[in-house]
């Protein structure tokens, strides 16, 4: 089984000069972007690497292409399949586009878009709406938590947020219950980790 898995992932090192040359298409392409989402050093390297040197090679070239063969190509790369959310992603860099995401209930009125999940470092980052009048129960952080309030209002620890604030929880802290009276919108990065405490006493 290790050796088909070290297969697969020889076969994805492979297709580093393709992407950088953007000849990749359909499942190798979806494969080899995930793997570079998840973060091989190596391949992201070699996609820069090549990119830098088939730019050089096409400066090097002083004809132009004919006119019908830049519409054909442009034609072509605007007719690209993406994957939806998914604005840029290459050479380690990603743009989400959450408008295009669908909201996951987590819990009754509470709503989640994940933005990226850091398989490595056990890390996700994600939108959350909350309906008015919704709760997110108690819970205990398995590592640092952040959260940035983009509209509405959130109470935490008896303490009334509004847009703009920002709350940061180390790990091993404990959160109450919070809410929001009129419903809210938020930036949260945080653990799966987390594990929610029930009828704790306050």
């Amino acid at each position: 089984m290790n050796n088909r898995k070290q297969a697969s992932s020889d076969d994805l090192h492979g297709l580093a000069v393709l992407h950088a040359l953007g000849s990749l298409e359909g499942p190798d392409k979806v494969a080899f972007e995930e793997h570079l989402r998840q973060g091989c050093e190596v391949c992201a390297s070699e996609v820069l690497s090549f990119g830098e040197t088939a730019g050089l090679i096409g400066e090097s070239v002083p004809a132009v292409a004919p006119g019908h063969l830049r519409e054909r190509l442009l034609s072509r790369i605007g007719g690209s399949p993406r994957v939806p959310g998914i604005l840029f992603q290459h050479s380690g860099i990603l743009i989400a586009r959450s408008e295009e995401l669908a909201w996951q209930p987590i819990a009754s009125g509470v709503f989640l878009k994940p933005l990226f999940e850091d398989k490595a470092l056990k890390y996700d980052t994600s939108l959350v709406r909350m309906d008015a009048g919704a709760h997110i129960p108690s819970h205990h952080h398995a590592a640092i938590e952040e959260l940035f309030l983009l509209s509405g209002d959130l109470h935490v620890e008896g303490q009334v947020m509004r847009a703009g604030d920002y709350c940061r929880a180390n790990s091993g802290t404990i959160h109450g219950e919070t809410f929001s009276d009129d419903g809210c919108l938020f930036l949260l990065m945080t653990s799966p980790g987390n594990q929610v405490i029930e009828n704790r006493v306050v």
